[in-house]
């Protein structure tokens, strides 16, 4: 008969100790299988070079701090990571060009990588910082969202789209409004020409 031998951390100790698969209770043999679940929920997770960093753990929970360490560092680089980001966010501006789509993904860069670290903003604080961050000549659509809508309950992306419909006629107008300044340019251009031929 095999013994399978599997470890158990024995808080007391505060070492592995290892019990014979015949002598293990209920208890421990489903403690271990949850542990084995999420240790193979999190190695199907990540890539190549992670998996080699934590392969030698045996907890997930083991896992988890180390992954936790090598991606956020300790307290003070994570605290660091944090005001690095808070002052992104707060400095946060649109450029009059700068397509809603683009903004919108410089915006969510930023707030992914502060929940990731565990800090953030409300959905509200959202929407409205990203409507004071909009260049002027989103001025009269802002006012519009904030008089017709209720920001409390207006989700960031309901917002983008919204944006993004007004994003397509500002383009047109702005076409538009080329196209009758080339007409009247050119118009212009044949009158005057008209005028030195008149006078010539």
């Amino acid at each position: 008969m095999v013994i399978f031998l599997l470890f158990k951390i024995v808080p007391k100790l505060k070492k592995d100790e290892i019990v014979p698969f015949d002598k293990q209770n209920y208890d421990l043999k489903k403690k271990l299988a949850k542990n084995n679940e999420a240790k193979m929920v999190i190695y199907n997770a990540l890539p190549r070079r992670e998996y080699e960093r934590i392969f030698m753990c045996k907890t997930a929970k083991e896992i988890w701090d180390t992954l936790l360490i090598t991606h956020q560092g300790n307290s003070q680089v994570k605290d660091n990571k944090i005001d690095l980001l808070v002052q992104q966010y707060e400095q946060f501006t649109i450029l009059g060009e700068e397509s809603i789509d683009n903004a919108f993904a410089r915006f969510n860069t930023i707030i992914t990588s502060l929940k990731a670290l565990d800090e953030g903003f409300s959905s509200k604080n959202y929407v409205r910082k990203f409507l004071r961050a909009l260049h002027p000549k989103w001025r009269a659509k802002v006012t519009a969202n904030e008089e017709s809508k209720d920001l409390t309950s207006l989700s960031l992306d309901e917002l983008i789209e919204n944006l993004k419909v007004y994003e397509v006629i500002i383009k047109k107008d702005s076409e538009m409004v080329k196209g009758k300044r080339e007409q009247n340019r050119s118009l212009a251009l044949r009158l005057k020409r008209n005028l030195v031929m008149k006078i010539v």
